[in-house]
């Protein structure tokens, strides 16, 4: 929970009905807050000393593996019980229902205090930075690192801040989680060896100080994102935003920002630098803000800069590396389920965050989030990043129609060599584009890397989901949509208006041009089941309520000598209508037609299971729920485990860029002339074809397209589809073309018009 603690001010909420009056022999007087995990009470002892106890859910307490989880926490927080974090007055964590009382710290969080009254004053973030470290340095010592350190578990206590909640505190030495562990965390404030490979060392807490600093001072985090995905990006790969840093604080905040662990300061080297101003005595908001008299002296360490996005390699492919939101599930004693804190501020775990959604926390640990739509321009001559908004529960998605002269796509290789070299346009120009809200990280990311490529072109991009894009190309005010699959008949008419109407009297019609794969994963929470085969049969038969135990005859059949439980199936689907709906139902419908008559829909018609609007919010349930299913989008599993898929070829197919692209490639273009539009094969058999993938496409105009434009819009689809925009789509969470539809693609964009 968010440092577990609703209400840090020393006001009780009243008791509610069922609410124990004791626990432990402590007298309960009022709610401190709630979460997923538990409650907080505010409690006396029997001398009257008060107390803050956390009791965990019935229904978690049942769960042996959190129990442990649980177990660890206490033990890490006993180790630690200090001056500077809050003490462990008494727990028990074998009771019926486990708790935990530690010393009731009077006071707001950081986060709490942030929101109601603003960002510190400077010498107010330095007497908070020298305490931070002393409790930084004191679990260091201990033999642990904290690795979830946020302004929501700092409070700001009158003789100083503590440090809380250690429910994901782990060994300094402990090994780093392996292929079946999970990166657990908070994605703004966590750091970017979190993100590559899950790894955590003291280094890592520093990190997160400069984070948690950097928001005391502004009001945000340094790395902020609309999901847990591209916050992770930009902790990894780029510069923290520190515009509205004081001059004052900014070679502490770089000193702890550095990209890698040895280029940070320690701790010794904090505490040396921030005792050597002369801070005063601890005290009150007040003894905080006592000025220091002089400017911070200190030289940060060495920074490690971003790598560039034209020389970097983009965050490492989901299902490789570990980065925000997609590793297998751990041991339940492992999970970090925190599912009163927002999921923007977290990786579930998840992850995801990631970014990136669930119930609202008492005590916000970041400001109020930043608008869906939101516009982001690129300009070449001083690179524009704009964090833009991935709000998949506004897609408005629809049924689609497909049609024309069926072509193959060509080979299974995903894409291959750019040109010799990009052509870019004589002059600058610039040309508006809108369109799915689902691709528009990877779109800004191909944005800024052609800018950079191609200097003197500016590009726009609004991302008003796919719907609403395909209608604002149709109206002529962008050059090019960006959308979710292939259109429906009633969107490519609109749109063929459009381009017969094109500029310079030349007449056109509307094409589609792919640009990236967007797979779907399934994804389970089965503890000790590390790997699971599934089909469309029996997914068919889970979501029609057919298939109700995990042990039933037709799963074992897919897995044998797995030691599948007898525990209930808990399926879960996406309410709103979605691509993700209409992907899982053309799967359903193709490669189980007898077990799922139902028509493809962007709606789930789902006899059994429980609806979530968003992805983020079906990953965390399902990183929370034994037994649950569910199907996401690649990039948003969280820390869920993934099923492989028995397609009926020789072997089962995982998820992997590698195997989406190769059904687009066994799979038949049925668009005429240049538009390159796809059938694809969702009951495709060929060997290592995962077939639970959709395409992104541009939509442009064949002919007609405006003079002052087109030359750029040429050279943007050709740098798209060429070898470095596309090696930038699996670390995004999508996957690149097959080689020769690549080309296809490029060859295309040339003779536009």
């Amino acid at each position: 929970m968010r440092g577990d603690r609703g209400t840090e001010t020393g006001e009780n909420v009243t008791l509610q009905e069922g609410d124990p009056r004791t626990v432990g022999g402590y007298r309960l007087d009022g709610r401190l807050g709630a979460g997923g995990m538990g409650v907080v009470y505010r409690a006396r002892s029997l001398s009257g000393r008060q107390v803050a106890v956390k009791v965990i859910r019935p229904e978690l307490a049942e769960d042996a593996g959190f129990r442990a989880r649980f177990r660890r926490e206490v033990e890490a927080a006993r180790q630690v019980s200090g001056a500077f974090t809050a003490p462990v007055v008494d727990a028990d964590a074998e009771a019926a229902v486990p708790w935990l009382a530690t010393l009731f710290v009077p006071g707001p969080s950081l986060a709490q205090h942030v929101a109601e009254q603003g960002p510190l004053t400077v010498p107010e973030v330095r007497r908070l930075a020298l305490g931070l470290a002393e409790a930084l340095r004191d679990i260091h010592r201990a033999g642990l690192v904290h690795r979830d350190l946020k302004p929501g578990n700092v409070l700001l206590a009158g003789d100083g801040p503590r440090v809380i909640d250690f429910g994901i505190a782990r060994a300094a030495d402990e090994a780093p989680l392996t292929s079946t562990g999970l990166v657990v965390g908070t994605p703004p404030f966590m750091a970017p060896e979190q993100f590559r490979h899950g790894a955590s060392g003291p280094a890592t807490d520093v990190f997160s100080l400069g984070s948690v600093l950097a928001y005391a001072a502004t009001g945000h985090s340094p790395f902020e994102g609309d999901n847990a995905h591209s916050v992770g990006f930009r902790v990894v790969y780029e510069e923290p935003e520190l515009s509205a840093l004081p001059a004052a604080l900014r070679p502490l905040i770089d000193s702890c920002l550095a990209k890698e662990p040895d280029q940070r300061a320690t701790v010794v080297g904090l505490l040396s630098a921030l005792a050597a101003e002369e801070p005063g005595p601890p005290g009150s908001r007040q003894a905080l803000a006592r000025p220091t008299g002089a400017p911070d002296p200190r030289t940060p360490a060495p920074r490690t800069p971003a790598p560039p996005l034209d020389e970097a390699a983009p965050v490492p492919p989901l299902d490789e590396a570990a980065p925000v939101a997609d590793r297998p599930v751990p041991p339940a004693a492992e999970r970090a389920e925190r599912a009163d804190e927002d999921p923007a501020d977290r990786t579930p775990v998840p992850v995801p965050p990631h970014p990136a959604t669930a119930p609202s926390p008492a005590a916000p640990a970041a400001p109020a989030p930043r608008p869906l739509r939101r516009k982001v321009v690129v300009a070449t001559a001083a690179v524009v990043a704009v964090g833009a908004a991935i709000g998949l529960s506004a897609l408005a998605e629809r049924d689609r129609g497909e049609g024309g002269d069926a072509k193959p796509t060509g080979g299974a290789g995903t894409a291959g060599p750019t040109p010799a070299a990009l052509s870019c346009p004589s002059a600058g120009s610039r040309f508006a584009t809108s369109g799915s809200s689902l691709q528009a990280d990877l779109f800004q990311h191909w944005t800024q890397g052609y800018a950079k490529s191609c200097p003197g072109s500016e590009i726009s991009f609004e991302p008003t989901g796919s719907g609403q894009g395909v209608r604002e190309f149709a109206e002529g005010t962008t050059e090019l949509a960006l959308t979710d699959g292939s259109l429906r008949p009633q969107e490519i008419s609109a749109s063929a208006t459009r381009c017969a109407e094109g500029s310079g009297g030349k007449k056109g019609k509307a094409v589609q041009l792919p640009l990236a794969t967007m797979p779907v994963s399934v994804i389970y929470h089965l503890s000790g089941v590390d790997s699971l085969v599934l089909d469309a049969k029996t997914l068919a038969g889970i979501y029609r309520g057919e298939i109700t135990k995990w042990n039933d005859s037709r799963i074992a059949a897919l897995n044998p000598g797995a030691k599948l439980p007898a525990t209930a199936v808990k399926p879960l689907f996406k309410s709103l209508a979605s691509g993700t709906n209409l992907t899982f139902t053309q799967y359903l419908a193709k490669a189980a037609a007898y077990d799922w008559p139902e028509a493809p829909d962007t709606e789930m018609a789902a006899e059994a299971g429980i609806g979530k609007q968003t992805s983020e919010e079906l990953a965390e349930e399902v990183a929370g729920t034994e037994g649950s299913l569910s199907y996401v989008e690649r990039g948003q599993e969280g820390g869920a485990a993934k099923a492989a898929l028995d397609t009926g070829a020789a072997d089962p197919v995982a998820l992997t860029p590698e195997s989406a692209a190769k059904t687009v490639a066994a799979s038949r273009i049925t668009g005429e002339g240049a538009d390159l539009a796809v059938d694809l094969d969702h009951g495709t058999s060929a060997p290592g074809a995962y077939p639970l993938v959709q395409l992104g496409y541009a939509l442009v105009c064949d002919q007609g397209n405006a003079p002052g434009t087109l030359p750029s819009l040429r050279s943007f689809l050709a740098y798209t589809t060429g070898r470095e925009g596309q090696s930038a789509t699996a670390g995004l969470g999508f996957g690149p073309l097959p080689r020769e539809l690549a080309a296809q693609v490029r060859k295309k964009a040339q003779d536009l018009g």
